[in-house]
C-alpha cells in the first residue's frame, strides 16, 4: 500500500531516511536488545495510531487466518502483535548485523533440516532457498554465512531509499548479496548463471509483485503465488529448499529448512510439477503461520491486492 500523495510520500521518506539510520545507529550501543524491543514496541504503536489504513488490512489478513471476524478482539490482538514483532524483527536485525555473528547464533534455540541443505548443494546445480515474509528471515544469511556459505537474494527494493540503501549494507554485513528486482519482470539471465556456478539464491515465494502468479488456496481462499522460483528451478534443474525463521515466547530463534523440492523441465510436466511444489510450499507456509500468525509480516490486502484489481 502507497500514498497517492507525493507530498505525503516525501514526508514519509523524510521520517523513514532519518529513522532507520539512527535506530541503526542506537543499535551498536544497546547492551541488551531487549531495549531495542520497548523502544519499537512504542514506534509501532504509533505507527498503528498515524497510519490506520495498515492496521485495517492487517486486522482483514488476520481476521482470514483466525477464520474470525476482523473485530473481534482475538484478530485485534494479534494484529497489532504483528506490528509489534516486524518493529523487534528490525531491531534484531540491526543489533546482530553488528556484532560477532556467533552472538546471533548463540540465540537459535533449534537448526532443523541442515542436512536437507547438504544434500541439495551436492546435487551441484545450485539451490533456491525459498523463504517468505515470515519470522526474522534477514538472519538465515548470518546462520549461512557461519558455514561460510553465500547467499544471493533475490529482493524487490524498499520504496525508502535510505531504508534500502542500510538494509543492503546490513546484508552485506551478514554475507548476502542483493539482486534487486523491479516486480514487474526481470531477466532471469543472472540467476541462471549463479546457479549453474553452485550458488545459493534466496527468494521470497509469497507475494505475487509480478501479478501473473499461480492460484493456490491459501487459509480457504484461492490467492496468486508467484511463479519465478519454480519456474527458474525447472529452467535450471536446481532444487528449491523450504527455509523459515521465526522466534518463540523467549525471543529464541529457530530455523527450519525442507525437503529439496524438486520441478520437472519438461514442458509436458512441467506446470503439475511447479504446482505440486508450490502446493508443498503452501502448506507448510500455512501450517508455520498457524502457529504464529503475529509474524507474518503483510500489510497490505493479501486476499484482495489493490494492484491485482487494477491491473
Amino acid at each position: 500500500m502507497q500514498s497517492d500523495s507525493r507530498l505525503l510520500g516525501l514526508a514519509y521518506g523524510a521520517v523513514f531516511g532519518t529513522l532507520f539510520p539512527l535506530f541503526h545507529f542506537a543499535a551498536r550501543t544497546f547492551a541488551r536488545r531487549e531495549r531495542g524491543h520497548e523502544i519499537a514496541d512504542q514506534i509501532a504503536n504509533a505507527f498503528m495510531e498515524l497510519r490506520p489504513q495498515y492496521l485495517e488490512a492487517i486486522l482483514g489478513n488476520t481476521a482470514q487466518v483466525m477464520g474470525l471476524k476482523p473485530t473481534h478482539p482475538r484478530v485485534d490482538r494479534i494484529a497489532r502483535d504483528m506490528v509489534r514483532q516486524h518493529a523487534r524483527a528490525w531491531v534484531d536485525f540491526f543489533f546482530y548485523g553488528q556484532r560477532p555473528v556467533e552472538e546471533a547464533l548463540a540465540q537459535f534455540a533449534s537448526i532443523e533440516g541442515e542436512a536437507h541443505l547438504d544434500a541439495a548443494r551436492a546435487e551441484g546445480r545450485g539451490v533456491i532457498i525459498l523463504t517468505a515474509h515470515a519470522g526474522n528471515y534477514e538472519l538465515g544469511g548470518m546462520l549461512l554465512r557461519a558455514r561460510d556459505l553465500k547467499v544471493h537474494a533475490v529482493y524487490k527494493p524498499d520504496r525508502f531509499e535510505a531504508v534500502e540503501r542500510l538494509r543492503e549494507d546490513m546484508r552485506a554485513l551478514g554475507g548476502v548479496v542483493g539482486i534487486p528486482v523491479d516486480g514487474v519482470g526481470f531477466s532471469t539471465l543472472p540467476l541462471v548463471k549463479l546457479l549453474r556456478e553452485g550458488a545459493l539464491v534466496g527468494m521470497q515465494g509469497d507475494r505475487d509483485f509480478s501479478l501473473n502468479g499461480l492460484p493456490m488456496r491459501f487459509f480457504g481462499r484461492e490467492v496468486p503465488f508467484p511463479r519465478g522460483p519454480w519456474e527458474l528451478a525447472a529452467m535450471t534443474g536446481a532444487p528449491i529448499v523450504t527455509s523459515f525463521f521465526y522466534t518463540d515466547e523467549e525471543r529464541r530463534f529457530h530455523a527450519r529448512f525442507g525437503a529439496p523440492i524438486r520441478v520437472a523441465g519438461e514442458r509436458g510436466s512441467r506446470r503439475a510439477s511447479m504446482e505440486a511444489g508450490m502446493r508443498a510450499y503452501v502448506d507448510d507456509l500455512e501450517a508455520l503461520i498457524r502457529q504464529h500468525p503475529s509474524q507474518w509480516y503483510c500489510f497490505y490486502p493479501f486476499w484482495d491486492d489493490p494492484a491485482r484489481a487494477a491491473s
